[in-house]
């Protein structure tokens, strides 16, 4: 999360920012395996901590963070099979909401009015971009230290 914030506030190639969401990829991964009440507590926990390391009300986070949760956890349900391009995809458009209800947010409810079109394709579809690219990379990784394995253990997972 903290390499996420530190990468996009200093760096990016011109006015496009690129450095993906490594929260969002995690959510991703935990939609697919966790249940809906422990997957719902963990990602607004996650989001929560994150939206705390930013100017913003974190409150604000933990909600964006359960709706990219339940679009995701949907997504996964309606999806048979596993692979990479289910994983980019998923991630692609649980990326994609979670920027437009952040964007939305930020606009009408804060009234912080800003270039919508330059956050939303400068910032939201680039990072949406990578962040779905990086996905099949975060369950490789996830699936080598075996978290879908501790989540059965410990009944967490969805069956």
């Amino acid at each position: 999360m903290i390499l996420s914030l530190i990468f996009n506030n200093n760096f990016s190639l011109g006015s496009f920012y690129i450095f993906p969401n490594l929260a969002i990829a995690g959510l991703v991964y935990i939609s697919a395996y966790l249940g809906i009440y422990p997957g719902w507590l963990m990602s607004y926990i996650l989001f929560y901590i994150y939206g705390s390391m930013t100017p913003l009300n974190p409150a604000v986070f933990g909600l964006v963070g359960t709706v990219s949760y339940a679009v995701s956890y949907i997504l996964w349900r309606k999806i048979p099979y596993d692979n990479a391009v289910t994983e980019i995809l998923a991630a692609f458009i649980t990326s994609w909401v979670y920027y437009l209800t952040l964007f939305l947010i930020v606009f009408y409810c804060y009234d912080i009015h800003f270039l919508y079109w330059n956050f939303l394709l400068s910032y939201g579809f680039p990072v949406s971009v990578s962040t779905a690219l990086l996905t099949p990379m975060v369950f490789f990784f996830f699936k080598k230290i075996g978290y879908k394995n501790f989540l059965k253990k410990n009944k967490l997972i969805y069956l």
